[in-house]
């Protein structure tokens, strides 16, 4: 039986400068709110079961989905997958 992660479709492509930007500094709030530093939120929102946290991000980023899956845990799988990891580094 197919999870929702075997469903996620990674991008492993390089993000434009500015997204890495912010990227950088979610990274950076969530490691000052004694989070992993290279966490963003929205994956702690959804690791955490931070409900409401994570229903007012995915709001916020209404466009980020795959199919059922919203902002959060779409965060969440992508650093399963190390999604942010370069891929020249990876082996």
């Amino acid at each position: 039986m197919a999870t929702k992660l075997d469903l996620y479709q990674p991008d492993f492509g390089r993000r434009p400068y500015w997204l890495a930007l912010l990227i950088a500094i979610d990274q950076l709030a969530n490691a000052a709110l004694a989070g992993y530093p290279d966490e963003t939120i929205s994956s702690r929102a959804h690791r955490e079961g931070w409900t409401h946290v994570e229903r007012l991000i995915d709001t916020l980023f209404f466009w980020d989905r795959q199919g059922g899956v919203r902002h959060c845990e779409l965060a969440y799988y992508g650093e399963l997958v190390r999604e942010h990891f370069p891929v020249d580094m990876s082996a």
